[in-house]
């Protein structure tokens, strides 16, 4: 919401349908792409000089077309995308858009877990599955989520810039700072009124507290060690406190209730 009150970037609403997998009940473009490279009815395998660097090509301009025709709709000239999967899709992403600015936001992942589990979802995609929403999984898919975009961002040698949430809601504006600096863009003063303007944002709860909110708080941050439970804390020593620790977070037992 702050980026996408920039008056040169489009950031909307989630993106799916880029890089989801289709056990969310859906395709992807992601998806696609590895049916039209590797499946014997593909292009790749049934046409003559068709070949894996075309499918990335145009799949790339596809994407961009669509979202560069949204940026300019509000008279924008740059878009980015937010959508949590991504940071399982980097070499997808990268191989469409090698010239992309990736920034990885990320929160204490026992935070993230609460949020998730107090979510209406009886179940959530973990690897290739569906597994049921509790602390536990929720906590087990952040760790593979952190885990997997550090083991590809080493092996693509990806410039990337790290950006933990709890320092973007504590210090706004020197955040968003190094975001606009990493990215090549003018600072503005609109980025921190994101309330101030409309959003291409999917209807739901997520978008009527933050107009509700109308300022950038820290209500959500650490709410772990108030709302952890005797079991979730040692679920947590077991599942994600060597994560937690290597992203530079206090350890759970550190924090008494």
């Amino acid at each position: 919401m702050m980026l996408d009150s920039h008056p040169e970037i489009m950031c909307g609403s989630e993106a799916p349908w880029i890089t989801n997998q289709v056990i969310d009940g859906f395709p992807s473009l992601r998806e696609l792409t590895q049916y039209l490279i590797k499946h014997k009815w593909g292009p790749v395998n049934g046409l003559t000089g068709v070949n894996e660097d075309i499918i990335y090509q145009q799949m790339a301009l596809f994407i961009d077309g669509i979202m560069s025709t949204a940026a300019q709709s509000y008279g924008k000239t740059r878009w980015a995308d937010k959508t949590p999967r991504n940071i399982i899709a980097v070499p997808f992403l990268y191989r469409l858009f090698p010239h992309a600015k990736f920034i990885h936001l990320f929160r204490d992942g026992r935070d993230v877990a609460l949020s998730t589990k107090a979510a209406p979802w009886k179940t959530i995609p973990y690897r290739s599955n569906k597994v049921k929403n509790t602390y536990g999984n929720a906590l087990k898919r952040w760790v593979d989520w952190i885990e997997t975009f550090h083991i590809d961002a080493k092996a693509l040698k990806l410039t990337y810039l790290p950006v933990r949430y709890e320092d973007l809601v504590c210090s706004p504006k020197s955040e968003i700072q190094k975001i606009l600096d990493f990215i090549e863009v003018e600072w503005s003063d609109q980025v921190l009124n994101p309330y101030k303007f409309e959003h291409d944002t999917v209807e739901g709860e997520g978008r009527k507290s933050f107009y509700l909110r109308q300022s950038i708080d820290t209500q959500a941050l650490y709410r772990w060690k108030k709302e952890l439970n005797w079991f979730e804390r040692r679920s947590t020593k077991a599942i994600g406190e060597e994560t937690l620790l290597k992203l530079g977070y206090e350890s759970t037992e550190s924090a008494k209730i």
